[in-house]
């Protein structure tokens, strides 16, 4: 037997695992790909900005972020390689789809049929469902029953009604249209989680350094920073500063303000509509 024949099946025994492991998580393959994709993204982002924009290499406090900073770089590239184009093909079925889902004409729905169906097979089980309800809705296919499926939730669900929604909780609360736009939305609630999360470490692990040179196992204590005040942090895990919670809460709020509101959106009074006439 040729050495081609017998690396092509130690290959095949050895990937074999994770490829039976990664078929059946076909109705996750959206979901996972688009996080890896993003994991990837933001590491090498931040690769970006510590070696160009904060010059971290050419401050000696910042050493021990070096080796670090290297290690997302590989992981980002890594990640955005094999991830990358992968999501950004399931992307474009789930684009096609929402198109579709959006054509109310049968021609147009038949014309498009084959495409779509490829997609939502890649897309997983409940998209196929939610096609069929679609074409049966429509006349496309005649049925006697919807599937049941289609009323199941998908694992990308959440994440896309977030980065979509131009109704979220904030934007009940201030009567802004600018509120409603879903990229400044989502970018609100980036901006809650990572506040939020890094406030949580400050104050369990700390980012400050409590003598020169020496590790960061310190909690910036918020207001005294501000106020220019000694000491100015503890040793961490430090609760026991208010503005510290408050930093805390309102990342939180800012992401829960970003979430898709419940219910059905008000709609305002014709009594409110006159007064302002």
């Amino acid at each position: 037997m040729s050495f081609g024949s017998n690396y092509r099946k130690f290959i095949k025994a050895v990937t074999s695992p994770f490829s039976s492991f990664w078929e059946e998580q076909r109705d996750r393959h959206f979901v996972i790909l688009g996080s890896l994709s993003f994991l990837g993204f933001s590491a090498l982002m931040w690769t970006l900005i510590f070696f160009f924009f904060l010059e971290g290499t050419s401050r000696p406090e910042w050493e021990e972020y070096v080796a670090w900073s290297w290690g997302g770089a590989i992981l980002g590239i890594t990640l955005l390689f094999f991830a990358g184009p992968e999501f950004i093909h399931y992307h474009g079925q789930y684009t096609l789809l929402k198109e579709i889902f959006q054509t109310t004409s049968r021609a147009d729905l038949n014309r498009n049929r084959k495409e779509a169906e490829e997609a939502a097979a890649g897309l997983g089980s409940i998209w196929q469902a939610r096609l069929q309800v679609h074409y049966i809705e429509h006349g496309v296919v005649r049925a006697r029953e919807q599937p049941s499926e289609a009323t199941n939730r998908a694992p990308e669900d959440a994440l896309i009604n977030w980065a979509n929604t131009d109704d979220s909780n904030l934007s009940r609360l201030i009567a802004s249209d600018m509120l409603r736009i879903p990229l400044l939305n989502l970018t609100i609630g980036i901006t809650g989680i990572g506040m939020a999360a890094l406030q949580f470490y400050n104050m369990g692990w700390g980012l400050a350094k409590a003598v020169e040179g020496g590790p960061r196992v310190n909690t910036l204590h918020i207001w005294q920073l501000l106020g220019g005040n000694p000491p100015g942090s503890y040793a961490a895990p430090y609760f026991d500063d208010i503005s510290g919670w408050i930093f805390l809460i309102f990342g939180i709020f800012l992401f829960w303000g970003s979430l898709p509101a419940s219910g059905e959106r008000p709609q305002p009074s014709e009594d409110a509509d006159t007064e302002e006439e």
